[in-house]
């Protein structure tokens, strides 16, 4: 909730859509964002990360969460793949936009399959 459109509107008092690329709004929400992950790798040590939705089309997020992670991870975890190849690791979903809803497609397809 807290990297969320309607968050982030109503913090800044405008949509995310009309704040610069420069604004405020974005390292706060990189920090919001980095922490979640942090969160996630600590917890769960998963392969990759994808990071899609309607704030993430702030493409300038993605180096600010790059920088931010493993600030956080403050050496606890020393994958290399985080600290050497980390825009491989925290990724833009491949289809885009149109992740969502294939993957539902795919899901379906799957599930008729099994019937």
């Amino acid at each position: 909730g807290l990297a969320s459109g309607p968050a982030i509107e109503k913090r800044w008092g405008m949509p995310a859509t009309r704040l610069g690329m420069d604004h405020p709004a974005w390292a706060l929400e990189a920090l919001y964002l980095s922490y979640a992950l942090v969160n996630l790798i600590c917890a769960l040590s998963p392969q990759k990360l994808i990071l899609g939705g309607g704030v993430m089309r702030q493409t300038q997020l993605f180096p600010l969460i790059w920088q931010k992670v493993p600030q956080l991870l403050a050496g606890y975890v020393r994958n290399p793949l985080i600290l050497e190849y980390i825009d491989q690791y925290i990724v833009p979903p491949g289809l885009g936009s149109e992740a969502g809803v294939l993957g539902a497609v795919a899901l379906a397809m799957q599930a008729l399959q099994h019937k």
